[in-house]
């Protein structure tokens, strides 16, 4: 088991940066191990150094190179695309696997906001719109019954579908490689599991097309023009994944032209937005900063993660 521990869990963002309280925490889910929390890179970098252990949300291919001791890289992001690293036989990398149940709030957030007409009852009252019922009333439907298409059902999509059932929503998820015998326990039978190969088919019948998908070449573009075109009038794009996978200009100008009902937004190819972005404009677009996952719990949802590997670890060593 490792026995130092260097951390740097730093970010503007509150619920990314590590408290006092979690840092005790996070110590005692390291039973065994000498664990330092560090307040500035160059501090951690050094830290590294002579460490067996490192936690982090960034890491620089000089400081792992510089780290003869390392056993294990640990990071509380999901998302394989922030680290490009060659990393030596022996130094193994974790992510974090957590998101799914927050990630999938957002995005329940999302379907009932836009389908009961929440989100746009906000944007027309911040334009000066005092009383906007017959603007509004036209764009309100029921969630129940509706057909929600999720691309990349994992860990976070199927909770995604978990989260949605109770509204009576039906259900496909999407993977690049379904086994016919795994489906979670709140599927009915009504809702299917189907192989991307017949993603072309489902976006036709769908209300709902959730991307929860990483950054890929395989996934880049996924959302063109000709796939934007396949879905219903009625239908909503919403990506909690990345934003590569959505070609933004054919986006634009379906909302534009009408042959979409609206888009939800959380990831984009460029981030933050530029001042010049299209998406800034566009009707029936509704944005989020890249914050799907957040909540004033997520570090401790992770350490709580994180415990569960160093158990398991210690274990097998017994």
């Amino acid at each position: 088991m490792p026995g130092r521990v260097a951390v740097w869990l730093h970010a503007a963002v509150p619920a990314f940066a590590l408290t006092p309280v979690q840092a005790d925490r996070l110590r005692r889910a390291l039973p065994g191990a000498t664990v330092t929390v560090y307040d500035s890179e160059d501090a951690f970098a050094q830290g590294l150094a002579d460490a067996e252990m490192g936690i982090g949300w960034r890491f620089r291919q000089a400081w792992i190179d510089a780290a003869p001791r390392l056993q294990w890289l640990a990071t509380p992001a999901a998302g394989r695309d922030y680290f490009q690293l060659t990393l030596r036989p022996g130094i193994r990398m974790t992510y974090g696997t957590f998101q799914g149940p927050l990630m999938a709030e957002t995005v329940a957030g999302m379907v009932l906001g836009e389908s009961r007409g929440l989100l746009e009852g906000v944007r027309l009252q911040t334009t000066g719109e005092v009383w906007p019922r017959e603007a509004l009333a036209p764009r309100l439907r029921r969630v129940r019954g509706t057909h929600a298409v999720i691309v990349g059902f994992g860990r976070i999509g199927e909770w995604v579908g978990r989260l949605l059932k109770p509204f009576g929503v039906r259900v496909t998820g999407i993977r690049r490689n379904p086994e016919a015998d795994i489906r979670p326990s709140w599927m009915g039978p009504e809702d299917r599991i189907l192989p991307a190969s017949q993603l072309d088919a489902a976006l036709a019948d769908a209300d709902h097309v959730i991307l929860v998908l990483p950054r890929s070449a395989q996934t880049d573009r996924l959302m063109d023009a000709g796939r934007l075109a396949l879905m219903p009038p009625r239908a909503v794009l919403y990506n909690v994944g990345r934003g590569n996978t959505v070609d933004e200009n054919a986006l634009t100008q379906a909302l534009r032209d009408g042959r979409l009902r609206g888009a939800c937004l959380d990831v984009f190819s460029r981030e933050p937005l530029p001042p010049d972005s299209p998406l800034l404009q566009t009707p029936n677009l509704y944005r989020m900063p890249h914050l799907a996952a957040v909540a004033p719990e997520y570090l401790d949802d992770y350490i709580d993660e994180l415990a569960g590997l160093w158990r398991a670890d210690a274990d097998r060593e017994e």
